[in-house]
C-alpha cells in the first residue's frame, strides 16, 4: 500500500513538473495536442491535418511545442514541392505552366523564410514579429495556389500545404494571443 501511495505521489509530481514546463515560455500552457487542435482549427478539415502533424508528439506539451512542430512540418511539405516543381520545369512545360511554377518557387522561398523566423520564434519566446511571418508565409502560398490551374501537377500539393501552413499559423496564434512576452 505505500509503495502504490509513493508511486501515485510520484506521478503526480512528475506530471505537474511536466505540464508546467521548465523551458516553456512565460505563461504558455502546456495541453494536449487534441486541446489545442481543437482551440486551434475551427474545421473538421484543419483539425485533421493538426492531428496529422502533432500525432507523434508528447500528448501533452507546451503550446509553442506545437507551434514550432507544425511550422517545421511547413517547412519540409515546401522543400518537397519545390523539388517536385523543379521536376516539372525541368521537363519543358508550356510557357505559361512554367512560369507559374517558378513564381511558386519564389513564392514557397518566401513562405520558408518566413516560417523558419516563426520556429525560432517560438523556440526562443520572441513574438513580436511572429504574427506577420505567419501572414507572409500563408500568402505566399496561397499565392502560389492561386496562379495553378486546374489540373495542373501539384495543385492537390499546394492546397496541402496551405493547410499545413495555415495550421502553423493557428498555433502560433494561440501562442502569441496567451504571451505575456510579445518583446525581447
Amino acid at each position: 500500500m505505500e509503495r502504490a501511495m509513493t508511486l501515485v505521489v510520484l506521478t503526480t509530481t512528475l506530471a505537474a513538473l511536466f505540464l508546467t514546463g521548465t523551458d516553456a515560455c512565460d505563461n504558455i500552457p502546456s495541453l494536449t495536442w487534441n486541446m489545442t487542435c481543437s482551440m486551434a482549427c475551427k474545421t473538421p478539415q484543419l483539425f485533421d491535418v493538426c492531428k496529422e502533424t502533432l500525432k507523434d508528439e508528447p500528448y501533452i506539451s507546451a503550446m509553442t511545442v506545437y507551434a514550432s512542430v507544425a511550422a517545421k512540418r511547413a517547412t519540409k511539405a515546401y522543400d518537397d514541392t519545390v523539388y517536385k516543381m523543379a521536376d516539372i520545369v525541368a521537363t519543358g512545360v508550356p510557357g505559361e505552366e512554367r512560369d507559374a511554377y517558378l513564381s511558386c518557387t519564389n513564392r514557397y522561398a518566401t513562405a520558408r523564410i518566413q516560417m523558419e523566423a516563426a520556429i525560432a520564434d517560438m523556440d526562443g519566446c520572441h513574438f513580436e514579429r511572429t504574427t506577420q511571418e505567419y501572414d507572409e508565409a500563408v500568402a505566399a502560398v496561397k499565392t502560389c495556389g492561386e496562379k495553378l490551374k486546374a489540373g495542373w501537377p501539384l495543385v492537390a500539393a499546394v492546397a496541402a500545404d496551405l493547410d499545413v501552413t495555415t495550421v502553423a499559423a493557428n498555433l502560433g496564434a494561440l501562442v502569441i494571443a496567451r504571451s505575456s512576452s510579445k518583446k525581447p
